[in-house]
């Protein structure tokens, strides 16, 4: 079953890839640029064909694509078809429409998932007003196991006392800063089935890393589920991809601070084995991922860096700003240079992926 997801997982992959390409073949073709060239995955061609002026190419390596403009690095000449003869705006809506075709898939994947996901409804403690924290699930190996704890007990108490959230906290985060405070062996209140349980922890403190690790997620008890409506889907999915770029930036603002460490940078084979471990989990995951996976694809080429959509946008602004182009040959081995850069980059991280997984 495994060799399927990982089939599935390069799939949907590639199926991001050709919609980011369509986006610029399709602008181009709107606009009337020559396309010499439309091709999907790097190396060889499985198969190929001419249609009109533009080759089609399915290539052997699943990872990539690539869409071919006449003149693309080229200076301007007299012929209206070559991308470089084109005014900016023109040659900005090209390159723009990639990343926006990413996005905009991402925005469609999610706002299908808000139409057709029921949305938890958290219970509600009566006398307190908070949510009722749950365990949603344990790690295999870590110290909640050890005690017992299992999915879907009702938290009740840490030690000898019930967490009470603070200023502008939840009653998980208290929780979570309860279990935090924890030294040495303690006990957890639980209620499961009606019945109240008092689970002795051990081993969740380490000495080494000063840190209490107990090995669960906490989430809500639901209470019930309920279908969003459909204009209630379109502010939903916004929110969804929000809330996915502020962690995303949180994550990336922590790896400047904290430094870069193993697993913090997923490539291909990494984000393939990430797919794969999600779908065995419930096989819905894989839609959840591919609308992360569409909207990352779409900001990451957004970066102003060489090679990337980004920064050729960026050279089509400085063309904008100060009226006429930039010198093309210089253009064309900056764009080199970055994506030298990028392939190495891919190269040291997948390396590292294929070491992760072996070990």
């Amino acid at each position: 079953m495994t060799i399927v997801y990982i089939i599935l997982a390069i799939l949907i992959l590639e199926l991001l890839i050709f919609v980011h390409e369509l986006g610029h073949y399709s602008a181009g073709k709107l606009l009337g640029f020559r396309v010499l060239g439309f091709s999907l995955g790097f190396g060889p061609a499985l198969v190929k064909f001419k249609k009109g002026e533009t080759d089609y190419a399915l290539r052997a390596i699943p990872f990539g694509g690539a869409c071919q403009f006449d003149g693309e690095d080229e200076e301007a000449q007299n012929d209206p078809r070559r991308f470089n003869a084109n005014p900016v705006w023109k040659r900005l809506i090209v390159i723009f429409a990639g990343p926006f075709m990413n996005i905009l898939t991402a925005y469609i994947i999610a706002f299908f998932i808000f139409l057709c996901t029921p949305v938890p409804v958290p219970a509600v403690n009566q006398a307190t007003g908070q949510y009722i924290p749950v365990v949603s699930s344990v790690v295999a190996s870590g110290a909640a196991k050890r005690a017992g704890i299992q999915a879907d007990d009702i938290l009740v108490a840490i030690g000898d006392e019930e967490p009470v959230p603070g200023d502008g906290e939840t009653i998980l985060d208290a929780f979570v800063a309860a279990i935090a405070k924890q030294k040495g062996d303690f006990s957890i209140t639980v209620e499961r089935g009606g019945e109240t349980l008092v689970l002795p922890v051990s081993g969740a403190y380490s000495e080494a890393t000063g840190k209490t690790t107990l090995g669960v997620s906490i989430g809500t008890l639901v209470d019930h589920y309920e279908r969003n409506g459909f204009f209630e889907s379109f502010g939903g999915a916004g929110k969804y991809l929000w809330t996915i770029v502020r962690l995303t930036g949180e994550g990336i603002a922590g790896m400047f601070k904290n430094g870069i460490h193993r697993g913090d940078v997923s490539g291909i084979v990494g984000t393939v084995g990430v797919m794969v471990n999600v779908a065995q989990e419930d096989s819905l995951n894989l839609v959840y991922v591919a609308c992360i996976l569409s909207l990352s694809l779409g900001l990451f080429n957004l970066i102003p860096f060489p090679a990337l959509d980004g920064g050729r946008i960026l050279f089509l602004i400085i063309e904008a700003i100060i009226g006429r182009p930039l010198n093309r040959k210089v253009e064309a081995i900056v764009n080199g240079v970055g994506l030298a850069l990028l392939f190495g980059l891919m190269i040291v991280v997948t390396v590292s992926d294929v070491i992760g997984l072996i070990r």
